[in-house]
């Protein structure tokens, strides 16, 4: 599927670029766009990769803050993961939603061939991002990410349309129908994130709680020789110091960044990007303590970028643009084949998701506006479709300072 994606985008990408000349006026226009990274509930402990999408270094350093507002909500589940080829084979057959009634979870000897994770989490994330983009000369440029995170209730006024209650009256008026995920039953407007990994490392996040998430530190290499192509390319070197007390690691990754801006009118263009990215996890960790959100040994992402510009009577700009992000699961699909979820006693319905999700892509669709003059100014919505709530619903505001 992941391959299926990414040869269409470049596809895509590569036969609209044919369809539109490009002219000196829109040439030099970076992509506007805000920091789209979710709130996931483990992506907040990593210095995850996103899309570059900017020109050469003009001997400008700038200074953008992001702020983002995401809900999350999984009930609380037990997975137990077969380390015996029998077990597994005993599982298979049976749907994943049945299996916790083909063992005997209390048995002894199914305890000594599963490991288990146990996870729950709910509320509303808040996140501040500040990067500090410094230009070397016309081809090199290191940007510099702080970023951190608090767990909140989300009631109002400081949630809006991020918080529980928002999110269920919009279900019960308009679409899902009445408490699909039994957000109401659990309690709306609580706050916790508990984890307990595979070997038995606890994590408990609570209410008002926040944590210093890391710094990441990214070298980019701009080629103004395809210019000539008219495609603005660059290469990204990533390394992040993760300084969370639940995650002391480096992490470090590569990217590829391309996008073409497309004239369409007098006063109008469009703009295409592709990104491409892998970041391997834990590649040097500093404590024995760290809470194992991934067995994977590293993630792999693909963002793709359309904007529609319009600039007024004073030259500035008007940005509508939508952004798909996907990233690689956090474990292998393979080991959701021979899983066995175990429901909480109450859970009825929409109970699998904080477990399931993680052997599933994470993607999301992000729609954004940015208004720009010297400086940028940016908005935008972002929505999980494929409705694992990690996040549900998140929003952010963003603002580019040039120097």
């Amino acid at each position: 599927m992941s391959k299926l994606i990414l040869i269409t985008a470049v596809t895509v990408f590569f036969s609209v670029s044919k369809m539109f000349a490009q002219d000196e006026l829109v040439q030099q226009k970076s992509i506007e766009k805000p920091s789209v990274l979710s709130t996931h509930v483990f992506g907040i402990f990593k210095g995850r990769l996103e899309g570059h999408f900017r020109t050469q270094p003009k001997n400008k350093f700038s200074l953008q803050l992001d702020h983002m507002s995401g809900n999350i909500w999984g009930q609380p589940v037990v997975n137990y993961i077969p380390t015996s080829e029998d077990l597994r084979e005993h599982v298979r057959p049976a749907p994943w939603h049945v299996r916790e009634f083909v063992v005997n979870r209390e048995d002894e000897d199914f305890q000594a061939d599963t490991e288990n994770f146990k996870i729950a989490y709910d509320g509303v994330i808040k996140g501040l991002k500040a990067r500090l983009y410094v230009p070397f000369n016309s081809k090199n440029a290191l940007q510099v990410e702080l970023r951190s995170f608090i767990l909140t209730r989300g009631r109002l006024p400081f949630s809006g349309i991020t918080g529980d209650n928002f999110i269920e009256t919009f279900h019960s008026n308009i679409a899902g129908g009445e408490d699909p995920f039994q957000r109401r039953e659990f309690g709306l407007n609580q706050a916790q994130i508990s984890y307990t990994d595979r070997e038995g490392r606890q994590m408990e996040i609570e209410p008002n709680e926040g944590f210093f998430g890391g710094v990441k530190l990214d070298y980019y290499h701009y080629f103004e020789e395809l210019l000539r192509y008219d495609v603005h390319l660059n290469l990204g070197l990533h390394s992040g110091i993760n300084a969370s007390p639940f995650n002391k690691s480096l992490d470090v990754g590569i990217s590829a960044n391309a996008f073409r801006n497309f004239r369409v009118g007098d006063h109008s263009y469009i703009q295409l990007g592709l990104s491409f990215g892998y970041l391997n996890l834990n590649s040097i960790s500093f404590s024995r303590e760290n809470i194992q959100m991934a067995t994977r040994p590293g993630f792999l992402n693909l963002e793709s970028i359309f904007t529609y510009n319009m600039i007024n009577s004073k030259q500035n700009v008007h940005s509508f643009g939508v952004d798909f992000y996907i990233q690689s699961a956090y474990h292998s699909p393979s080991e959701y084949d021979y899983s066995i979820l175990f429901r909480n006693p109450i859970a009825t319905r929409s109970w699998h998701h904080s477990a399931s999700h993680l052997y599933l892509n994470n993607n999301y669709w992000t729609f954004f506006y940015a208004f720009t003059q010297n400086n940028s100014f940016r908005i935008y919505l972002q929505q999980d479709w494929l409705v694992n709530n990690v996040p549900d619903l998140q929003t952010g505001i963003g603002y580019v300072i040039n120097f």
